[in-house]
């Protein structure tokens, strides 16, 4: 599902390869960063209409967006997820 997820300052990258639907590599990165089991965690699809976000992502379509990014909040963090599989997370603050 993810290839890497490392820490880099705060804010911890995840590449998805393609392998399975980009909702699950981001529950796992998440169950990962809290050290919880990904079925533990809040409903995705609460926060973002989770087939839009695997279809929108799919790295296997054709006519996957080129550029785009998409900014949500998800199981205590900042999540942006870019057209090019990268996934950046950020604990949430306050502000955020």
């Amino acid at each position: 599902m993810c290839a890497a997820t490392t820490t880099r300052g705060e804010t911890h990258h995840v590449h998805h390869d393609g392998d399975g639907r980009l909702s699950e590599t981001l529950r796992a990165a998440v169950a990962d960063l809290t050290d919880t089991a990904p079925a533990d965690l809040p409903p995705l699809d609460a926060r973002i209409n989770v087939s839009a976000l695997d279809d929108l992502w799919n790295v296997e379509a054709s006519d996957r967006p080129t550029a785009g990014c998409l900014t949500f909040t998800y199981g205590g963090y900042v999540v942006v997820v870019r057209s090019t599989g990268a996934v950046l997370l950020r604990e949430a603050t306050a502000e955020t």
